[in-house]
């Protein structure tokens, strides 16, 4: 009886405490796209891109070609994801807005490994307005950027296409993966 007893108390003390932190738990969102934006060189930079945060840690990937310049640029790690933009998300079933991710990638330049930013947006469907951009650094030098190229735009008035999406948060997408670093931007 005495084990049954502690187990019981055990059981009550773990409640408690979840459902003290739960509602303290905040929740992330979370984005995927890919697609292809037109350099201003007429060049095609082909894209896949995802990140949020998941179960206390930052998740995410990169892939990005650069057909003009041969670039290939392969996600290493995620350091950072976070809002820039929201414009009335919450009402808005389309998710609207502006995502940052940022982290490492191994890329085939001679430079070798570097530190990215990704900025994607979510225009509403069907995707033709979405945006992406990317910018790299080696040690807080910029090797690489498509931010001043004249568009960013995946289809519509530009000549890119695809799409980017911005998902709602769920259980496993903890915000608890801390503030995270960003050297790219």
């Amino acid at each position: 009886m005495c084990k049954d007893w502690k187990r019981y108390l055990i059981g009550i003390a773990a409640l408690a405490l979840g459902l003290v932190s739960a509602p303290a738990m905040a929740h992330c969102d979370f984005l995927t796209g890919g697609g292809f934006i037109v350099r201003d060189s007429g060049a095609k930079g082909n894209f896949g891109v995802g990140g949020g945060c998941k179960h206390g840690a930052f998740w995410g990937h990169l892939e990005y070609i650069d057909h003009g310049t041969g670039l290939n640029v392969h996600w290493l790690t995620i350091t950072a994801y976070f809002a820039t933009e929201t414009r009335g998300e919450e009402k808005d079933p389309k998710r609207m807005g502006t995502r940052v991710i940022c982290g490492t990638a191994r890329t085939n330049a001679p430079v070798g490994d570097v530190d990215f930013i990704v900025i994607a947006t979510d225009n509403g469907e069907p995707g033709v307005d979405d945006e992406f951009t990317i910018q790299l650094k080696k040690n807080g030098a910029l090797v690489y950027t498509t931010v001043n190229d004249s568009n960013h735009t995946l289809g519509g008035s530009g000549p890119g296409g695809g799409n980017i999406q911005l998902h709602k948060p769920n259980p496993s997408t903890s915000a608890n993966a801390g503030p995270g670093s960003c050297p790219a931007a």
